[in-house]
């Protein structure tokens, strides 16, 4: 094992690259336990040193991207969390004509171009980064493909990701930040601009000349995101909803802890699970015929897992991307990297299940999906 992906590390809730207006309403509209006032304390420092060079490339760097034109269509990777998203992201991202926005970038979106600041936290973020996530043993680098939730937060307050710092508004957040419930015009058109923006400066910083994203946030914005960019491209990957339930609140129980400013029970974890996986994939079922047949592909996590050369080439083949010949050895050598995954047994008691399969219900139908076998009831 390599000594990045060995090394324990420390995770800090993304925000200490955040607006300093945006960390106060946070106080303000938030109750942070007592026990995380540290940590808050933590952010406020790091954001304090880094507040000169993000200002500095804000004046001065991204008025540059703010005018530079979206040229290709992109490619948006959709689906619920837990269901194959990250792994075909890092796949397709093995391409290189395609960009992305990287770990380093989702934490400091305005410290990329500003060369000592991005020394400083970049050297930061690699020296504190742990070499696997802890919540998935997922291999983590400030250079690799992440998704831009969290960069989406820094200047707007329309970040479903904050529910990683207050688990418990993570209702209220999905209506704000996804559903753009009750959300003025002004603010919602400050989004789309960061938005752009940070495509733009993905493509600069990772060389690629269309735009990867990888952002489950983004399954119940379709509507958004046609308006913004007519042509783009969705790929829907989807799972088991039961293996999915099982697979988040495990990645909740092992992750939270890093990043939460405020405590929650566990019954309000699996409530929040529950719902939030009712409202997303119900949002995008509703929406999906608003994407042509020709921009739009689903896959199963099933067939990523067993085929995934296949599934690649038919992505490829279906939106009529170039490349696939030549991109092929590196998606191969990527393959041979992951091994192959042994599925766990997962215990759930009988009272939970039934509740799930009449909850997801809708979705198992949707999708074919019966319970899985690695499942024992008590």
């Amino acid at each position: 094992m390599s000594k990045n992906k060995s090394k324990r590390g420390i995770l800090f809730p993304p925000a200490v690259g955040y607006n300093l207006g945006i960390l106060v309403s946070f106080i303000i509209n938030h109750k942070i336990s007592l026990r995380y006032v540290p940590r808050t304390i933590m952010i406020f420092i790091i954001n304090f040193i880094n507040l000169p060079f993000r200002i500095y490339e804000r004046l001065f760097i991204n008025p540059k991207y703010k005018r530079a034109k979206i040229e290709e269509p992109p490619i948006f990777i959709i689906g619920h969390w837990r269901s194959g998203t990250t792994y075909l992201h890092s796949l397709l991202s093995k391409d290189s004509k395609f960009g992305y926005v990287s770990t380093y970038q989702s934490v400091f979106p305005d410290t990329l171009f500003v060369t000592l600041g991005r020394m400083l936290f970049k050297g930061f973020t690699t020296l504190l980064i742990p070499g696997r996530r802890p919540g998935d043993n997922v291999s983590l680098h400030p250079s690799y493909p992440q998704e831009e939730e969290f960069a989406l937060g820094v200047k707007t307050p329309l970040c479903f990701y904050y529910m990683w710092m207050f688990p418990r508004a993570i209702r209220g957040l999905y209506n704000s930040s996804i559903r753009f419930s009750n959300v003025d015009a002004s603010m919602l058109k400050d989004w789309e601009q960061d938005y752009k923006l940070l495509i733009n400066k993905a493509l600069k910083n990772t060389g690629g000349n269309i735009y990867l994203s990888k952002n489950p946030p983004n399954t119940g914005r379709i509507k958004q995101l046609k308006k913004m960019f007519p042509n783009a491209k969705f790929i829907h990957i989807h799972r088991n909803p039961i293996d999915v339930y099982m697979s988040t609140k495990n990645f909740y129980k092992r992750m939270m802890p890093h990043l939460q400013l405020q405590s929650i029970s566990e019954e309000e974890i699996v409530n929040s699970i529950i719902d939030i996986y009712k409202n997303t994939m119900q949002d995008f079922i509703a929406c999906r015929n608003e994407i042509s047949s020709d921009n739009l592909i689903e896959v199963s996590y099933a067939d990523l897992e067993k085929k995934p050369m296949e599934l690649i080439e038919k992505i490829y083949e279906s939106f009529e991307i170039e490349g696939f010949k030549n991109a092929k050895p590196v998606f191969k050598d990527f393959i041979k990297g992951m091994g192959v995954y042994k599925k766990n047994k997962h215990y759930i008691s009988d009272e939970l299940l039934k509740r799930i399969t009449s909850e997801f219900g809708f979705a198992m139908k949707e999708y074919g999906y019966n319970i899985p076998d690695n499942l024992e009831t008590f």
